[in-house]
């Protein structure tokens, strides 16, 4: 019953760290949460490699149960907050491509390579 009760308590962690992940994505610390991604999945590996046993008393399995559900709700609500992350990456660098685009434009058609908006030392 020990091992159960140490498998038990290695998936309450992984609960506590997808939490915790989570928490980090609400509030925009993508750096910490690819740090803890990085241990997340090597808990999930190897918690994979210990199956939940099947014959289990109706409690430890609602534990387990409650656990999981938490832990696949926290992983959707992650993949959201990552996908919209994404998305306001993929916009910040379509309007870069976009300020390149016509800064190299007014470079190729103005006599002395000046740009809008940006000073140029060698007149001065």
């Amino acid at each position: 019953m020990t091992s159960l009760q140490q498998l038990l308590s290695e998936y309450q962690q992984l609960q506590q760290l997808s939490r915790s992940i989570l928490a980090l994505a609400t509030n925009g610390l993508w750096d910490e949460v690819v740090e803890q991604e990085i241990i997340y999945i090597q808990t999930v590996e190897h918690l994979s490699k210990t199956p939940i046993p099947e014959n289990l008393d109706s409690v430890i399995q609602l534990q387990f149960r409650k656990i999981l559900r938490e832990i696949v709700e926290s992983e959707a609500q992650i993949k959201a907050l990552l996908q919209k992350r994404m998305d306001e990456l993929s916009a910040l660098m379509q309007t870069s491509l976009k300020q390149h685009s016509v800064n190299a434009a007014y470079g190729e058609f103005s006599p002395q390579g000046i740009i809008p908006g940006h000073v140029n030392h060698n007149n001065e």
